[in-house]
This record gives structure tokens, sequence and C-alpha cells, in this order.
């Protein structure tokens, strides 16, 4: 598993110096998921030295103009990159009006298609809008001042030779191990062999991704298990807790206690508004309820393990 996300912009509603609007790209196997396209996305897209032609997917959670305002200059980008054959774009309903607009909004050299889904789970309901070979990615209702949705990306699981089994039917170097691994019986010296007596399955990554809400049931529904959530920690709860219920975001505190209530490994905090110029106290703050709590900065890569 080669897996990252990269922090591109992990401010608020307003950028500031240190902190571009929001935007969060998922590397994996080769390729890169963009979660969200703040203003200026692809100019922190190229100062990680990212190959910008593998973004194969964009996901917007909602279309609030500090989450989408970098559409429109990436879009162009792409169009007039090589090995680009189309640009897939999820998101609310609604998305699809919101791409023609941006389309509309200046002279596009369009080269190559534009594929837009729009997704509308119902309340307490996980919807699966992707499904691979070897990923799916689903979403949920979160709870905003606009259509907004969540997003997991569950890796499927694997199945490993178990070693020690495979040496005692001396089997350690035999080509039939491949089959094993695919869930096929084997067969050796006219003996069958099941798969599920050679082999152990080994759980796929479970990420979340979760901005712009108030707690809600559905968040949970998602973010179960996680073994990485990205979650919005826009306000300080002992400080902000009012104005964040008024703005439909998320404290510190909150993001923390659902990491910790759904047996999150690692919970990931952005979002910050810029009224904080020091991000250490909202770190601390969730850390008072789950210890395993990383604060982002733009340009910031975590290299995922499982």
């Amino acid at each position: 598993m080669n897996s990252k996300i990269h922090f591109l912009g992990t401010g608020g509603m307003v950028p500031t110096k240190d902190r571009n609007h929001l935007a969060v790209a998922f590397e994996y196997n080769g390729n890169i998921f963009l979660f969200d396209c703040g203003e200026a996305t692809q100019n922190q897209i190229k100062k990680m030295k990212l190959p910008i032609g593998k973004i194969k997917k964009i996901f917007i959670s909602h279309w609030h103009g500090d989450h989408t305002l970098g559409l429109g200059g990436l879009i162009q980008t792409l169009m007039n990159t090589d090995n680009v054959e189309a640009i897939e774009i999820h998101g609310p309903v609604n998305s699809k009006k919101f791409i023609d607009h941006i389309l509309k909004s200046s002279i596009f050299d369009l080269k190559v298609p534009i594929n837009v889904f729009e997704h509308k789970p119902k309340p307490n309901e996980i919807l699966k809008i992707i499904d691979s070979r070897d990923y799916e990615i689903n979403c949920a209702k979160l709870k905003h001042s606009v259509e907004c949705i969540g997003y997991n990306f569950k890796e499927k699981d694997t199945l490993n030779i178990n070693l020690e089994k495979a040496k005692q039917l001396g089997l350690s170097q035999s080509p039939l191990l491949a089959r094993a691994k695919m869930g096929l019986d084997i067969e050796i010296n006219g003996k069958r062999i099941k798969s599920k007596d050679i082999t152990y399955s080994k759980p796929g990554l479970k990420i979340g991704f979760i901005f712009d809400t108030r707690p809600c049931k559905e968040i949970n529904l998602l973010v179960k298990d996680c073994d990485y959530l990205v979650m919005e920690a826009t306000h300080i709860f002992l400080k902000h807790a009012q104005k964040a219920e008024e703005t439909d975001h998320m404290t510190a505190k909150e993001s923390a206690e659902i990491a910790a209530e759904n047996n999150v490994k690692h919970l990931l905090i952005t979002h910050f508004s810029q009224r904080y110029k020091d991000i250490k106290e909202i770190e601390e703050e969730a850390k008072q309820f789950f210890e395993n709590t990383t604060s982002s900065y733009d340009l910031m890569t975590i290299k995922l393990k499982k």
C-alpha cells in the first residue's frame, strides 16, 4: 500500500497568509482523489509537486465558496494536461448546476468531457457511490446550512498467505499460492487444499473525510472504525461553542469526541477559523478528549499505515 494524505489548504471561510482555503488530496496507488477545492488549490498542488494529471476524481462536500472557488482554474489546467481522458466530479444535489455556472463564467476549451455525479443520501443512510475492484467510496448527509455530504474511502480486505502453513504443506515457493490469494482452492499431488486453510484476511484501509457540519448520527455511519479521520475543527469549544452552533460548524472538542466514540485510530483536524492565530490551542482541546490527534497545516503530508 502506497497511500498519503496531502493537506493543500487548512483554513476556514477566510484564508490567511499561512492557510489556504480547504482542499485535501488523497494519494492511493498512484492516483489522486481530491476532496474539496478551495481557492488556489492548483497552486498548492504545484507547490507540493503532485502530478496534477493523476487527479482521477474530485469530491465536493458542499458548494460554499471556500470549498469550491478553485475548481474553475483546476478544470482549465486539467483540460490542458496530457493523458487526462475525463474529469469526474462528485457532489451533493445541484452540483451539475454549479459546474455549469463555472463553465459559463469564462471561456473554457473543453477538450475532455466533465462527468458530474449528484448524490442525495437519505437521513440515516450511507450511500455507496463508487465500487471498484480495490476500494469503495461512500457518502452520507451532514448537518450544515446548505446541502452537504461527507465521504469515506474503504479499501477492500485482501487475502494473505499464512507462510508457516504454506511451508508445512511444501507450498512456500509454489505459483499456486497466487490462486489461493484469490480465494480459490488449489490441488497439489492429488490433494485438494482450501484457500481458507492457508490464508488470512487483512483488513483494508478506511479513511473518513468530514467537513462543515454539526454533530449528527450520519457522521458515525461514515467514520466508525476509521484508521484515519480528516475532520473539521473550526472553533474552540470553550471560547466559541455558540459560534459553532450558529454557523453549523464543529469544535475541536466535538470532533475529538466523535473520534473517540467511533474507535477511530488517528484524527487529523483541519478547517480552522481565521480568528485563531495559534492552532496549538485547538489541538490541545482535541487531545483532552482524543489523544491521537494531529492538527494539519498547509502543504503537510501524512504517510498512511494500516
